[in-house]
């Protein structure tokens, strides 16, 4: 059994490294602040919201991965919220810097690779996953992003790291 509980998922392709995954509504706790080089900030503001800085002052569990993407210059990290939830009964946050935001059912292509969270890293595998995009003629209707699964603490040759697009996708 996970230790956390992660966004639920279902593959509909697998290509090596590679998958397109069909994933429903994912709400996620979300925060703005300042772009750095490992694309991590932002951690403290959404931690503060499920240690139980919400109008239900409620802790609320930890869960994977944490979602990163740029938007603006500013680099907006959030945190899945559980399951347990439904849209309506997400507790909503107490401090102006949170946010729930909402990625709508949809399709990804998606890569995952292991390693420290740095700019080349991450490079590497958004233009292997960028070339598999466009060889197959998919579209992608949306930013990159990051996911990842452990905290920094961890090692990266156990990182769990992935980074996504949002595709339109047809099944065959």
């Amino acid at each position: 059994m996970a230790l956390f509980e992660s966004i639920k998922y279902k593959v509909i392709k697998k290509d090596g490294h590679i998958e397109i995954r069909q994933y429903d509504d994912i709400y996620l706790a979300s925060t703005k602040t300042s772009l750095n080089q490992s694309k991590d900030s932002g951690f403290s503001n959404v931690f503060r919201y499920i240690s139980g800085q919400n109008d239900q002052k409620e802790k609320i569990s930890m869960t994977t991965p944490v979602v990163t993407y740029e938007e603006d210059d500013l680099l907006v990290t959030g945190f899945y919220v559980p399951s347990k939830y439904p849209k309506d009964k997400i507790p909503k946050p107490l401090e102006n810097q949170v946010f729930i935001n909402n990625l709508k059912e949809s399709y990804y292509a998606v890569i995952r690779f292991r390693g420290k969270w740095t700019n080349k890293n991450f490079e590497k595998h958004d233009q292997i996953l960028l070339d598999y995009i466009h060889h197959n003629h998919y579209e992608i209707s949306s930013k990159r992003l990051i996911m990842r699964y452990q905290p920094p603490l961890v090692p990266g040759l156990f990182r769990r790291n992935e980074i996504a697009y949002q595709i339109n996708y047809m099944k065959d």
